[in-house]
């Protein structure tokens, strides 16, 4: 069981099984439909104001996020596959909140290679027993010496 993390034991909500599925789901979701170009399927993830923030600068709202995706990601050359790993949920009541490791794979000179790594950390919420994004923050991982 997971306790959200920050609240005392009797405030706490124990992850009960039947959220995190649905949790893993959107998380998974997004990478299929990142990688596979489908940004409308990709943005309805997200609740109508959603937030996703990539080099600290925040995209707001459905319609932003969608030409964000399209820019990004449009044309075949720029996707390859997103792989999310070491997920840690913690949900009270209808919040969930998530940090996940990340690899972006691709094919570069013939040879599959990562060529973004990082950690999403994310606000989901419940709406209709689906989860949505309500936040997801995108933190590149830096080797130290860098």
């Amino acid at each position: 069981m997971t306790r959200a993390s920050g609240t005392s034991h009797t405030d706490a909500m124990e992850l009960d099984g039947s959220d995190e599925p649905g949790i893993r789901r959107t998380l998974a979701s997004y990478c299929h439909h990142v990688d596979d170009g489908r940004f409308t399927e990709l943005v309805d993830l997200f609740v109508p104001e959603g937030c996703f923030v990539v080099d600290a600068t925040p995209i707001t709202g459905r319609a932003e996020l969608l030409r964000f995706f399209e820019e990004r990601q449009g044309r075949g050359e720029q996707r390859g596959r997103y792989l999310t790993l070491n997920t840690v949920v913690d949900v009270t009541g209808a919040v969930a909140r998530a940090r996940s490791d990340f690899l972006f794979l691709k094919y570069v000179d013939g040879q599959l290679a990562v060529v973004r790594a990082g950690r999403y950390e994310d606000e989901l919420v419940r709406i209709d027993g689906t989860w949505r994004f309500a936040r997801r923050r995108v933190e590149d991982w830096v080797p130290a010496d860098a």
